[in-house]
């Protein structure tokens, strides 16, 4: 038996089978020649012999012939296990032992086979843990879509924002998570991208429970064979973005009303130094109109001398700085100008143009030259920070930060990994965080604000810690996101004064004045006392415009605005709706008639010459009076009735008043 320790597998069972087939046949044949012999007793014993070693001959014979073809048939059999063994040996595999025996060989690779595939299952699985984690805890709707349309992948903001079950998220047909109107918003896109083409869109989701509307960008997946295999999916809620462009739509014609009224050049340049906007006041001090301006290069508009003391800036200003400056001009009296730019950012951080104002500060600089001050007002403004992004685990140990880290605490990423937040913090954003941390750790969101000082500089931000849970549901830690929202809260006080005031006259303006009138309206109601509402314009005002100029006219308007305040009441109410139109609201009226008397006292106070700018001119107002009854309710339709009255006294050659009562009564 040892002897076949020699041969391999195929070979041992061919040589096995043939000594078993020949063993076989040599007992056939002893039991054949012992019947010849008893039926051929007449035979020789050389015949005998003859005969018998005839048929151990044909016995060997057969036997060899037989044990050929059952190599052969084996050979055939184990030639693809004899393969997978070779390749085996010949892989990474090929460092398990070789026994020499096939069935051991092969047995011990399935094994190591089966070991790197437990190994490789385990990977991926943890794997795919870390990425789930990452992407439930995306502020977006993140998914995969095959070529059925059915969701692959979705994260857990799905659940949030459509209401389905996060468990049913897997598999479900694209139109049931959508719904049909938001998946009918989607169905031309979704065809475009499984053309091959990435794409970006909005939609509006509305039956949600709550409006919203939602940036959506489609990336198409591509298999082996470069075919489409399905897309991702990325969705984020625009829906602040969107109500911030409906509010600046809406206040744009106010803000180019305000800035052709603002005495300073206002302007945008583009990133090609073009002039995109300018306001009136350009051809006030440059006399050129602002059509005329509009698409020039500002070394067109200047001139090449006065483009050579900008460029300097201008580049500045395209890097992204935002730069203030003084200028003395030759022209123009050698008068002294501050120009402010300030550079527009994209969504990517690049620097698309500037916005200009430059205003005269003539006056200013003198006074500064007399009293020999040098100082200069320059200010820096640092670029806005992006998010700061987060994640702190149970121990306050932080775990991963973004590369705006880096600036925030001076000090390189591998440098705060890992250490305790504590560490990192003054004591009072210590003692803010611990209060958010713990509350995250109660498994609520902990949003808040906070100031920071930056460069000197005081700085607003905007942070948010989500709780996570690992899965065994026990809290592992938080995401921590923290944005710069220093911009948002001075637009929001810039926007709450613009609202409330008329920024050339200082008084309240049209918003104010109907928040005014209806105040003026109820406790009129309540206390049974009179009220009156004065309509009053400059007697030819666009006159005083055409011939001494926008700044003799913004100059007339303030002064009538300051007579108007002199001639009433502190309780009294003077507002400015728009160009020289003025509205007066009277309260505690004893007699209706009261009214009249303070409408005289005005146009007494408009008799004194307005000294315009050195130059004497004398101006007046005509006055429409509408008398207010504790039955009306409606403040248009009193301010109608004073608008008509302003247009009787109009008629009546103006510089004086009439007066309407709600009974026709006339005066």
């Amino acid at each position: 038996m040892r002897l076949l320790d020699n041969f391999n597998l195929k070979t041992r069972v061919a040589l096995t089978v043939s000594l078993l087939v020949a063993l076989a046949i040599l007992l056939g044949a002893a039991a054949s020649l012992n019947l010849t012999r008893q039926y051929l007793g007449t035979l020789t014993s050389e015949q005998l012999s003859a005969m018998a070693q005839t048929i151990l001959a044909s016995a060997v014979a057969l036997s060899l012939l037989f044990g050929m073809l059952v190599w052969y048939t084996i050979h055939r059999q184990i030639a693809p296990l004899q393969q997978l063994r070779q390749r085996i040996h010949a892989s990474n595999l090929g460092c398990t032992s070789n026994t020499g025996n096939d069935i051991t060989d092969l047995a011990n690779a399935f094994d190591l086979l089966l070991k790197e595939r437990q190994h490789a299952d385990h990977r991926y699985h943890a794997s795919e843990q870390r990425l789930r984690l990452i992407a439930d805890n995306i502020p977006a709707l993140v998914a995969y879509v095959d070529a059925d349309r059915r969701v692959i992948f979705a994260n857990r903001k799905y659940e949030q924002d459509y209401g389905v079950a996060y468990d049913k998220l897997t598999g479900l047909p694209l139109h049931e998570l959508l719904g049909p109107d938001v998946y009918a918003q989607s169905e031309v896109f979704m065809r475009e991208v499984m053309g091959g083409r990435a794409i970006n869109f909005e939609r509006l989701v509305t039956h949600t429970g709550a409006v919203r509307w939602e940036r959506v960008s489609y990336v198409p997946e591509l298999d082996a064979d470069g075919r489409v295999a399905g897309f991702i999916s990325l969705a984020e809620d625009i829906t602040e973005l969107k109500r911030a462009q409906h509010t600046f739509a809406k206040s744009e014609m106010r803000l180019r009303m305000i800035t052709d009224n603002m005495p300073a050049l206002i302007a945008y340049i583009d990133q090609e130094e073009h002039y995109r906007f300018c306001n009136g006041h350009y051809e006030t001090i440059l006399n050129l109109a602002p059509e005329k301006v509009l698409g020039q290069t500002v070394r067109q508009v200047t001139g090449e001398a006065g483009y050579k003391e900008l460029a300097l800036h201008i580049k500045k200003v395209l890097r992204g700085e935002r730069v203030s400056f003084e200028q003395q001009s030759e022209k123009n009296d050698k008068r002294y100008f501050l120009h402010d730019y300030i550079p527009d950012l994209d969504a990517a951080g690049l620097t698309i143009g500037f916005y200009s104002m430059v205003v005269d500060i003539t006056p200013r600089k003198l006074a500064e030259l007399r009293q020999q001050a040098s100082d200069h007002l320059l200010r820096s403004v640092t670029d806005s920070l992006p998010a700061l992004v987060s994640f702190i685990d149970a121990d306050e140990r932080f775990q991963f930060n973004n590369q705006p880290y880096e600036q925030w605490f001076g000090r390189p990423l591998s440098r705060i990994r890992g250490h305790h937040v504590v560490e990192l913090m003054t004591p009072d954003e210590a003692a803010r965080h611990k209060i958010h941390f713990e509350k995250a750790r109660q498994g609520h969101i902990a949003r808040f604000e906070f100031e920071s000082r930056q460069d000197d500089i005081i700085h607003y931000y905007q942070a948010a810690y989500l709780p996570q849970v690992d899965q065994n549901q026990q809290f592992s830690g938080v995401c921590s996101m923290i944005n710069d929202i220093t911009n948002l809260k001075v637009v929001e006080n810039k926007l709450r004064i613009l609202a409330r005031h008329d920024t050339l006259t200082g008084l309240p303006n049209r918003n104010q004045f109907d928040e005014k009138l209806a105040e003026a309206m109820a406790r009129s109601r309540r206390s049974g006392q009179a009220m009156a509402l004065m309509f009053l314009d400059i007697d030819h005002f666009k006159s005083i415009n055409d011939t001494l100029g926008h700044h003799s006219g913004d100059e007339v308007l303030r002064e009538f605005s300051r007579r108007l305040l002199r001639s009433v009441r502190s309780t009294d109410t003077v507002s400015r709706l728009a160009g020289d139109e003025f509205v007066i609201i009277l309260e505690g009226l004893h007699l209706p008639d009261e009214s009249a008397m303070v409408a005289a006292k005005i146009i007494a106070a408009m008799a004194a010459d307005f000294d315009i700018l050195g130059v004497a001119r004398k101006v007046s107002t005509s006055i429409g009076i509408a008398i207010g009854d504790d039955s009306e309710s409606d403040g248009d339709a009193l301010l109608r009735r004073a608008d008509e009255a302003l247009y009787d006294a109009k008629a009546a050659g103006r510089n004086t008043f009439r007066t309407s009562y709600l009974l026709a009564r006339t005066a």
